[in-house]
């Protein structure tokens, strides 16, 4: 495997998706190759989230090698999150509406629509720094509407209905395994990403400066 050419393909697809190419939400070009790419962005995107979100507490409150985990951890969650919503999505489609599909290029759209976050670290501007997630939340549910029904030509109405069911109960899954265990409420900095979202960041920031005059 050539890590040149998959870096090549990561930055091509990122930059397609921007810009609303709709061959790159083509589920019938997508191969095994694609689908690693598409789980690099969302990756990423994950990661750059909680860099541009949570900087400075994780620079005062964790270790290089806790830094690290974080990121790694926040790219995973939102990966796996984004997956399982789409499981459940074609679950319903296939309960309401009779279509079986296979989720995995389903998945690798949604994943590829996420490139607008590998831009979240810029929330680490001050001032402006939450304008710009709003806009890249934003744009980003734009690149997931448009690859989903028009790049990948799921029809709008039984489509949104499958998406918000699979919503839905992916969100009542997560809540309901998530919130009993004890790992995820004991795991600290490793599942901070998870817990930060429920602060404000006037919060964190009384936290980070709580934390330098400690030291």
């Amino acid at each position: 495997m050539d890590w040149l050419d998959i870096i090549t393909q990561l930055r091509d697809m990122i930059g397609r998706a921007l810009w609303f190419d709709p061959t790159v939400y083509d589920t019938q070009t997508m191969d095994d190759r694609t689908r690693l790419v598409s789980t690099l962005v969302v990756f990423l995107a994950g990661a750059s989230l909680l860099l541009g979100q949570c900087f400075a507490l994780f620079l005062v409150a964790a270790s290089p090698i806790g830094f690290f985990l974080g990121l790694v951890f926040s790219g995973l969650s939102l990966t796996l999150r984004l997956g399982g919503w789409m499981i459940c999505s074609v679950f319903f489609a296939s309960l309401l509406f009779g279509v079986v599909d296979s989720p995995w290029d389903f998945i690798s759209v949604i994943f590829v629509a996420t490139a607008p976050l590998v831009f979240g670290f810029l929330a680490v501007l001050p001032s402006i720094g939450s304008v710009i997630l709003y806009i890249l939340y934003g744009w980003t549910c734009l690149t997931m509407m448009y690859g989903l029904f028009y790049g990948a030509q799921v029809p709008f109405l039984p489509g949104a209905t499958c998406l918000l069911s699979g919503w839905v109960a992916f969100s009542l899954l997560e809540r309901l395994f998530f919130t009993r265990s004890k790992t995820a409420q004991s795991g600290g900095l490793l599942f901070a990403s998870r817990q930060l979202s429920r602060f404000r960041s006037d919060q964190i920031l009384d936290f980070v400066k709580q934390k330098v005059r400690s030291r």
